[in-house]
C-alpha cells in the first residue's frame, strides 16, 4: 500500500543527486553526496520538513493567478449544489480542488496526491486516520497526530473576503441603481475537465483509428466526432506552474469553445414543376452515402452463397444508414414546405401532382390531414428513389439489385420517420 510513498521519495532523492554527482571530483564526494540524500530523503527527515513547508499552499476551486500571477485573493473553494438546469457550471461537473502557492513547495501537494489504496490518496489518509499509513509513520518514529494536523493544513477554511484589483471586476445589477462589485475567478477545475473531454473525443485511440481507416477509405462501424474553431489559451507563460497546479498538468494550455452566433447561408429554394425526386434531388450529393452503404451490403453478404449473413451490427448501421439519407431528403421536402403558402398554386406547377402539392405545400395542410392517400405515395417514390439512386452505375459502380424486400423495408423507415416528425409533416 506504501510503495507509491517510497517510490516518490526515490524519484526526489535521484533528481537531487543527478546534477550533484556529474560535478562531483572523486569517489570520496560521490559517497558523500549518497549519504546525504539517503538522509535528507529519508522518511524521517522529509516528512517533518514537508509538513512546515505545507502552509504556503492552499487547496482552491477557483485560483486567482489563472487571472493575473500577481494576483492574490482567498482561497475559494465553491459549494456549488447539483442541479439539472443543462450548465456545465461547477457543481454539475466533479473535478477535483486545485493547487496553488509557492511553486517550489508542489512537491508537497504531489506527495499528498500519492495513491494510498485504490481509494485513497496520502491526503485522505491523514484525513482518515488510515491504519496501514498508521503504521508506516509510526514505524518510522514519526508523529502521526502531529503530521497529519499540519498536513491537512493545505484544506483549511478560508474565511477572509479578499479581492484584489489584478482580478477582473464586473458590477453586475441586482435592483435599481444598485450593484454587486463581482470578482470573475478561473473554474481551474472545469477547464480541466473540460479539456481532458475534448482531448478524448480528438485524440483517443478509437478517433485515431476511425480516422486512419477513414484516409483508407475503409468504413469504420461507429465513426468519430470533431470539434471546430477551438481556440487554445496560455497560461503562466514558460512558467504555468507558478499558476497552479493544474495548470502545470496541463503546461498551461486550455480549450475555448467557439461562442459566435452561427451563420446561415441564404438557400435558394429550387420549386418543383412536374416532379420533386427528378428535380429536386441532386443524387450526385448522395454519393458518399450511397457508397458507405455499399461498403456495408457487402459485408452482409456470403461471398460464397451470395446469401445475406443477417449480422445484427451490419443490418443496424445499413438502418442507420438509410435513417440520414431519408432524413436529408426530408429535409429537402421541408425547405420547400417553408418557402411559403400556396406557391404550387400557379400555373407554373400545374403539372406537379396532387400529392406532392399536399406534401409540399402548406396551403393544403388541412388536406394533408385529413387524407393519407399522399403519404403512402411518397413514401413509395422516397423508397423507390432511394433503391433506383443505389443501383444506378454512375453513383455506385457493381451495385447490388435490391429486391421487393429491401423496397418494402425503406418504404416502412419512412413512413417512420414521417410520423416521428409529423408535426412538420
Amino acid at each position: 500500500m506504501t510503495e507509491s510513498i517510497q517510490n516518490f521519495l526515490n524519484e526526489r532523492k535521484e533528481l537531487w543527486l543527478k546534477d550533484r554527482l556529474k560535478k562531483a571530483e572523486n569517489d570520496s564526494v560521490i559517497s558523500e553526496l549518497q549519504g546525504q540524500a539517503d538522509d535528507k530523503f529519508s522518511l524521517k527527515e522529509w516528512l517533518p520538513d514537508a509538513a512546515k513547508r505545507v502552509t504556503q499552499l492552499s487547496m482552491v476551486s477557483h485560483p486567482s493567478k489563472f487571472s493575473h500571477p500577481s494576483a492574490k485573493t482567498s482561497s475559494v473553494i465553491a459549494q456549488a449544489k447539483q442541479n439539472n438546469d443543462g450548465y456545465l457550471r461547477s457543481g454539475n461537473v466533479s473535478y477535483p480542488l486545485d493547487v496553488f502557492g509557492n511553486a517550489a513547495a508542489m512537491d508537497v501537494f504531489k506527495f499528498l496526491s500519492l495513491p494510498l489504496t485504490e481509494k485513497l490518496t496520502v491526503l485522505d489518509g491523514f484525513e482518515r486516520q488510515e491504519e496501514s499509513l498508521k503504521t508506516l509513520l509510526v514505524g518510522s518514529n514519526l508523529d502521526f497526530e502531529t503530521l497529519g494536523t499540519e498536513f491537512l493544513k493545505i484544506k483549511a477554511t478560508d474565511t477572509s473576503v479578499k479581492t484584489d484589483h489584478l482580478v477582473k471586476q464586473v458590477y453586475f445589477p441586482i435592483e435599481q441603481a444598485e450593484y454587486h462589485l463581482l470578482s470573475i475567478l478561473t473554474p481551474s477545475g472545469l477547464i480541466t475537465r473540460l479539456k481532458q473531454s475534448i482531448d478524448t473525443i480528438r485524440f483517443s485511440e478509437e478517433t485515431k483509428q476511425a480516422k486512419e481507416l477513414r484516409r483508407k477509405n475503409e468504413h469504420h462501424e461507429i465513426g468519430y466526432a470533431d470539434i471546430f474553431d477551438l481556440t487554445i489559451t496560455a497560461y503562466g507563460g514558460t512558467q504555468p506552474q507558478n499558476v497552479s497546479v493544474l495548470n502545470s498538468q496541463n503546461v498551461g494550455r486550455a480549450y475555448l469553445l467557439s461562442s459566435c452566433p452561427p451563420s446561415f447561408e441564404k438557400r435558394n429554394v429550387k420549386l418543383p414543376t412536374y416532379d420533386f425526386f427528378s428535380q429536386c434531388l441532386y443524387s450526385k450529393g448522395y454519393k458518399k452515402d450511397f457508397e458507405e452503404l455499399q461498403i456495408l451490403i457487402r459485408k452482409d453478404l456470403d461471398g460464397v452463397t451470395g446469401k445475406r449473413k443477417n449480422t445484427y451490427l451490419i443490418r443496424k448501421d445499413i438502418n442507420r444508414l438509410l435513417r440520414k439519407i431519408i432524413a436529408q431528403i426530408l429535409f429537402s421536402a421541408f425547405c420547400i414546405r417553408k418557402y411559403k403558402k400556396c406557391w404550387s398554386i400557379n400555373d407554373t406547377y400545374k403539372n406537379l401532382p396532387l400529392y406532392q402539392r399536399i406534401w409540399l405545400d402548406d396551403s393544403y395542410a388541412d388536406q394533408r390531414l385529413e387524407n393519407k392517400e399522399w403519404l403512402d405515395e411518397i413514401s413509395h417514390r422516397i423508397a423507390k428513389w432511394v433503391t433506383d439512386t443505389y443501383e444506378d452505375k454512375d453513383i455506385i459502380e457493381n451495385s447490388y439489385m435490391l429486391g421487393s424486400g429491401e423496397l418494402l423495408a425503406v418504404k416502412e423507415i419512412v413512413k417512420e420517420l414521417l410520423d416521428d416528425d409529423k408535426e412538420f409533416f
